[in-house]
């Protein structure tokens, strides 16, 4: 787990980042990665939000969200104005968005694993792309043809890290399609 003080410097790394690459207003979505030498830039889409549906996250996990927090920049000034410029040091709950993986591409038969997707205690959406018999089910070989998405939310991380864990251990496994144009990793 992050420490506050190694959150707070990866904060202050992103604050550094949109001023130097002086974006002032609008949304941004950045990545960083903490390495051995510090925290490093991996990229800063300035402009627009990363591609996932992240509200119901951001509205359990930090209490606001990006889109209401544009709405309010542009409606009404005081309440932008006190809306929180970081995120809090403690988070309400823990949670994660977790973007399915095929390793298969065919038509689908069926999603497996209904019985231990039902026993995660932290899931509370799961949005695979193919979902009714006869979809369409790509082999995942990038963000851009990944297989859906998932929510994890929980009051204890642990449970979130544990659910993951099992989620990501399921997903070889997760798509059953018919075996005429089957082709797997």
């Amino acid at each position: 787990a992050m420490s506050s003080v190694e959150a707070h410097d990866l904060m202050q790394y992103a604050f550094e980042a949109l001023d130097a690459l002086t974006w002032r207003w609008g949304p941004a979505h950045i990545e960083i990665k903490r390495t051995i030498d510090g925290p490093r830039l991996v990229e800063a889409n300035v402009g627009r939000w990363n591609g996932l549906d992240f509200k119901l996250i951001a509205d359990l996990c930090y209490g606001c969200n990006a889109y209401d927090m544009a709405i309010a920049a542009y409606q009404n000034e005081q309440v932008f104005a006190a809306l929180p410029t970081q995120p809090p040091v403690h988070l309400r709950c823990a949670g994660r968005i977790v973007t399915l993986v095929s390793s298969v591409s065919g038509s689908l038969v069926q999603c497996c694993h209904a019985e231990q997707l039902a026993q995660l205690q932290s899931l509370v959406l799961f949005e695979p792309f193919a979902s009714d018999e006869g979809d369409d089910v790509r082999l995942t070989i990038d963000l851009d043809s990944s297989a859906g998405y998932a929510h994890l939310i929980h009051s204890d991380p642990a449970v979130v890290e544990a659910d993951y864990g099992t989620l990501r251990g399921l997903q070889s496994s997760l798509f059953e399609v018919s075996s005429d144009m089957v082709a797997t990793v």
